[in-house]
């Protein structure tokens, strides 16, 4: 959660990353929403030839937990006429400091790399390689799916022998379990009645700001975003605050959410050493004490 970012465009509209998906024909619109009980967020496209929907997620580990892959997933499905697409993938990592080293490896399989971040790349479509992106162009018709992988792999292993793509059928049934397993996650909160769809929707997005690993939850999934426009309170919300946290636990205990709530007590034990006078403010995701601070030199 609080890695340096490869796609950094929000604070940086010119030099930073991103990988943009969108209907080439003019007065296209769209529609976005979350698959219900799910992180998993769906896009309508509608143009004047078509319509075609778009799913985005991070992958589930195999366990079923958030697990280290570092996988997101984004899939183009036809639902009616056909709808033209352009792909474009500008990786910039370390909060768009390093451009990366693009390798083709056959197959729509393609590698990025730069000091200690690497991502494996695989698509259905032929990827254009300039020096430091990638772009293509592909037509999606009715019940056609087109695929865009992005990995997170040490770059070690990319630049000795890069893993085999995952085929089109396993990408599939990522997006289907991970669906599933949110939606049966979703299950567990146990308010009924008026308000349940409000709270479930905050409910996944306190889970979503959870490590598995540590119990630990972040304040927000945000950093370098000011309080107010042009204000001086400007936190990196990607830490554990122990105020923002305790409140988010209370939360999901009301709720039913226990195990949560059990896990981030353990993590809060772990990160004090056991002493409450050994408690900050604030931790890293793992329990990390000493945090950094470092200004950007981002364009806005």
């Amino acid at each position: 959660m609080d890695s340096a970012s490869c796609f950094g465009r929000l604070l940086d509209w010119e030099n930073g990353g991103y990988c943009s998906i969108a209907p080439i024909e003019e007065g296209h619109a769209s529609y976005r929403s979350y698959v219900d009980g799910t992180m998993v967020l769906s896009t309508l496209f509608s143009s004047p030839t078509g319509e075609a929907r778009m799913f985005d997620c991070l992958v589930l580990g195999e366990d079923g937990e958030p697990g280290p892959r570092c996988h997101l997933l984004r899939v183009v499905e036809g639902v009616r006429g056909e709808v033209d697409f352009q792909l474009d993938l500008r990786i910039r990592f370390d909060y768009r400091e390093v451009k990366p080293w693009l390798r083709h490896h056959g197959q729509g399989l393609y590698s990025a790399i730069g000091g200690s971040n690497g991502l494996l790349i695989a698509s259905d479509v032929d990827l254009e390689r300039g020096r430091h992106d990638l772009t293509g162009r592909f037509l999606v018709r009715s019940q056609d799916r087109v695929r865009l992988s992005i990995e997170f792999v040490n770059p070690a292993r990319l630049a000795s022998a890069p893993p085999e793509p995952k085929p089109p059928k396993d990408l599939d049934a990522m997006l289907e379990e991970t669906i599933r397993w949110w939606q049966g996650w979703s299950q567990q909160v146990s308010l009924e009645g008026t308000y349940r769809a409000g709270v479930v929707r905050s409910a996944i997005v306190l889970k979503a700001l959870s490590n598995s690993l540590s119990g630990a939850i972040v304040a927000a999934a945000t950093t370098s975003l000011p309080e107010t426009p042009g204000g001086n309170r400007n936190w990196d919300y990607r830490y554990s605050w122990i105020r923002d946290a305790s409140f988010s636990v209370h939360s999901l205990s009301d709720i039913g959410c226990f195990r949560e709530a059990d896990a981030f007590r353990h993590f809060i034990e772990r990160s004090a050493a056991g002493s409450a006078e050994e408690l900050q403010i604030m931790y890293g995701v793992g329990g990390e004490r000493r945090l950094t601070g470092i200004e950007l030199p981002l364009e806005g």
